[in-house]
This record gives C-alpha cells, sequence and structure tokens, in this order.
C-alpha cells in the first residue's frame, strides 16, 4: 500500500477545507470579529444612538436636508431663468426640445455635456454666489442660479 500515505494526506486536507469552512461560515453568519478595540458605531463619541439635531438657527442659511430642484429645457429657454437655492442643493437640467442643449456656467464652475431629447444634468452648488449660464449651440439662451 505505497498509497496510504497519499490517502491519508488527501483526508486531512479535506477535513481542514470543511473545518475552515465552517469557521468561516459561522463568523460571517454571527458577525465575529477578531478586533475588539475596532469601533464599528456610525456616530463616533455617541452610544448607541446618532447625536441629537443641535440646530440653533445660527446657520440658518444652510439647508439642513439638500434638494433638487428642476430646471426644464424647452422652446429654446430654461424654465425657470432665474432660481433661488442654498449651498448643498443641486440643480437638474432636463432637456425637453428635440434640438440638444447645454448649461454651462459663465465662469466655468459646470458644463453639462449636450443633452439631447428627455436627457439630463445635475449639479450640486457647494459654494454661494450667482452663477450665470447658457447654452453653447444657442448663446441667447441664458439663465442664472443664486446660491445663498
Amino acid at each position: 500500500m505505497k498509497n496510504k500515505p497519499l490517502i491519508i494526506g488527501i483526508i486531512i486536507v479535506l477535513i481542514a477545507v470543511v473545518l475552515i469552512g465552517g469557521l468561516t461560515a459561522y463568523i460571517l453568519a454571527n458577525n465575529v470579529t477578531t478586533n475588539n478595540n475596532e469601533n464599528t458605531n456610525s456616530y463616533p463619541n455617541t452610544a448607541i444612538h446618532p447625536p441629537a439635531n443641535t440646530n440653533t438657527g445660527i446657520n440658518a442659511s444652510i439647508s439642513p436636508t439638500p434638494k433638487t430642484y428642476d430646471v426644464e429645457i424647452e422652446n429654446f429657454a430654461f424654465n425657470p431663468s432665474s432660481l433661488t437655492i442654498k449651498k448643498g442643493d443641486s440643480i437638474r437640467w432636463t432637456n425637453r426640445d428635440s434640438v440638444d442643449h447645454t448649461a454651462t456656467a459663465d465662469n466655468g464652475a459646470f458644463n453639462s455635456p449636450l443633452l439631447s431629447d428627455d436627457e439630463n444634468f445635475t449639479f450640486t452648488f457647494n459654494e454661494a454666489g450667482e452663477f450665470s449660464y447658457y447654452c453653447v449651440p444657442h448663446p441667447y439662451m441664458k439663465a442664472k442660479i443664486i446660491v445663498e
């Protein structure tokens, strides 16, 4: 029986694979970690709950929940042509014309690709200011976003 050591070796390897597989399944199923010092809390320096809302109105101009506003591109015009939003808010431009348009800031802050019919482009405004923009293929199409 020259093959006896080979068979015993194969059996040992199979047992090891089964044991390692079972241990791995147990760890994954029970979310067991080996680093007990690891902070898995999503809110550091708090027990279990997220921090309470401490908004005292000091920075009330910043939108606590960013919003997305829609600007329709239709009949070779941006509608609305002027919009006032808060820092952190977004604008979604949607082309409703059968020809391609862009939304391109005069100062280069944003520049959409050419938008075909029903395509859209979204940009988030993280800086305050007035952002005039136009359509590259139709530069007479102008509008502005005011970010407070």
